[in-house]
This record gives C-alpha cells, structure tokens and sequence, in this order.
C-alpha cells in the first residue's frame, strides 16, 4: 500500500477530529479561569511545536522577515483566541463552531481585495449571502435563548473576522519566503506566549486557579493535538492538496461539533442553528466548489 496515499486521508480525518473537538475541549478546560486555561495550553503547544520543528527542521529562521511572519501570527493567534475562549465560555461550543464554518467565506472576501484570483464571482457573492444567513439565523437562536449568548457569538464573529484577516496578511508575507509552516507556528506561538501569560496573570494573579482532572486532560490535548498536530497536518495537507479540498473539513465541522455538544454536552438543539450551519455549510460548497459541480453560471 502506498503509505502517501494513506497519509493524506488519514490527516484529513485527524484534522476533522480536531477541529470538531476543539471548542467543546475549550469549555472542559476553563473551568471557571479561561484565561489561565488557554495560557496553560499554550506552554503545552510552544514546547511541543518547538521540539518537533528542531528535531525535523533543525532551526528556527530569525530574521526579519521571518519575525514579521512570527508577530502577525501571534498577535492574531492571542487575539483570536482570547475572544474564542471568551465566547465559549457563554454559548454553547457547537455555536461557536457555526461561527467557525465562516472562516473560508471570510478570508475569501477579504482575500479578493489583494489577490486578483480570488475575486468574488457572482456565485461567489450567492454562496456568501448563504453564509451570513446562516450566521443570523444562529444570531437569532441568542436572541431566543438569552442575552449573554449575543455577546458570545459576536466575541466568536470577531475572532474568525480577526483571524481571517491576518491569515490573509500572512500570506503576503510569506509567499517568497523559504520557511515552513511548522515553523510559522512555532515562531507565532513563541510570540503569543507572554500575552496569554500577561492576560492570565491580571485577570487571576498568581495564576492561583485551580483546576479539575477533565479539565487538566482537556489542557493537555488541546496543548498538543489543538496548537500542535491539528496546525501542523495542516500545514502538511496544504502542501499536497488544494486550499480548496481542505476546506472539506471546514464544511463538515459546523454539523459534526453541533452533534458532539449535544450527544456528550447535552447542550441545547435548537432549530435556528441547525438550519444556520446548514445554510453555512451550503455556502461554502457554493463559494469553494463551484467548478467541481458544474455551475459555470447562474
């Protein structure tokens, strides 16, 4: 058997779990102090992101160019983050991965401002008229539900909105750059640390937050499988197939981590979502693939 045949389907489908298991791992891990949660799992993620980009790469590029790269990536790493955590922490996690799903509409919006190729077609524009009529369709469900849940999605709406943009900017930067993207992340994360340990520090001094045994499980495999495995097959898929084909895991996870959250979290069902990550995921397919299904025109 081919084992590269093997290892692409096979990161898909860790990425997938992932991604998935991610925001319901962020509401087991907080346990009342997000921010020492996300500072805890950070330390996990540079230690472990460091040591495999050193024994596989042997080095980490310092120079200019690539501590521009590192600093836009851990600027929007911390910022991004700290307002996922935030919003978690007030709607349920399949919600947050609804807001999630919108991240390729998104970064293709803002990406057709600087990159001709990605201009916005007219299906193109109809695939992201779905898109945010999902996201107000899963507005509305807050509406319903109670007030804290409108800042929780719009802390959400603000991180993708943050993370897409700098993603974008990143990609400027690196284009004629000869560094990996493991190396990326972990020059980025190396530069987040201190902001999440400064966060931690002034909303508990002390770091004096004490945490359950889940809690510490759900740390560590965020640690190495959120910010280390999850980004670098990423990274590895990206070098072997289309961003496109990729963008397969972000049109399942809406419904995939809307499903976990209420079998394992016993979170609520609410119609509204429902219909919104089907109206996000209907979207992408529209956005993202429109030549695989043969729609050349409206």
């Amino acid at each position: 058997m081919n084992l590269e045949k093997l290892s692409v389907p096979l990161a898909f489908f860790t990425v997938l779990v992932v991604w998935t298991t991610t925001p319901l791992a962020i509401q087991w891990s907080s346990d009342g102090a997000p921010m020492t949660s996300v500072f805890y799992r950070m330390i996990i993620g540079v230690v472990f992101c460091v040591v495999l980009a050193l024994l596989t790469q042997g080095k980490l590029p310092i120079n200019s160019a690539a501590k521009r790269i590192y600093f836009v990536g851990g600027v929007s790493i911390y910022l991004g983050t700290v307002l996922f955590y935030s919003s978690a922490q007030l709607i349920p996690s399949g919600w947050v991965a609804v807001v999630f799903g919108l991240s390729p509409l998104i970064t293709g919006v803002i990406s057709a401002t600087v990159e001709p190729e990605s201009k916005l077609t007219p299906t193109r524009l109809v695939g992201l008229i779905l898109g945010l009529s999902g996201l107000g369709l899963v507005f509305s469900a807050g509406l319903k539900f109670e007030d804290a849940s409108i800042i929780g999605l719009a802390y959400s709406a603000m991180a993708v909105t943050i993370t897409s943009a700098a993603s974008v900017y990143s990609r400027q930067l690196v284009k004629d750059q000869s560094i990996s993207g493991l190396q990326i992340t972990a020059g980025s994360l190396i530069v987040a640390l201190p902001l999440f340990a400064i966060t931690a520090y002034l909303v508990a001094p002390g770091f004096s937050a004490e945490f359950s045994g889940s809690a510490i499980y759900a740390i560590i495999y965020l640690g190495v499988f959120g910010s280390g495995i999850g980004f670098t097959l990423y990274y590895f898929l990206l070098k072997r197939v289309s961003a496109s084909k990729i963008s397969l895991v972000g049109l399942v996870t809406p419904i995939t981590a809307l499903t976990l959250g209420a079998l394992v979290n016993n979170e609520p069902v609410i119609a509204n979502v429902y219909y919104g990550a089907i109206l996000v995921c209907a979207g992408l397919v529209l956005y993202e693939f429109k030549p695989r299904l043969g729609l050349r025109r409206l």
